[in-house]
């Protein structure tokens, strides 16, 4: 039986590395109160789960960094015919 080691268990991968081009950051703005500031729930996956310093809401950031520049033609073949 193959385990999952214990230090490998709990990584969160939200995004793929080579859609984003640098580090990733996070809009920190409350997406229910508009609050300009939040924390990182978990600080092993960037910030991208958050919460909010007034409502004490918690939610997911949006990626501020851009996509690469040919993000949406290499994903091209990857989109439904219907």
């Amino acid at each position: 039986m193959n385990y999952t080691p214990l230090t490998d268990a709990y990584k969160i991968h939200h995004v793929n590395t080579s859609t984003y081009g640098g580090p990733l950051q996070y809009k920190q703005e409350c997406i229910y109160c508009k609050h300009g500031t939040s924390t990182a729930l978990m600080a092993t996956d960037g910030g991208s789960f958050r919460q909010c310093m007034k409502c004490k809401k918690q939610f997911r950031a949006t990626i501020l960094n851009n996509p690469v520049a040919n993000y949406s033609y290499s994903t091209q073949h990857l989109k439904g015919t219907n």
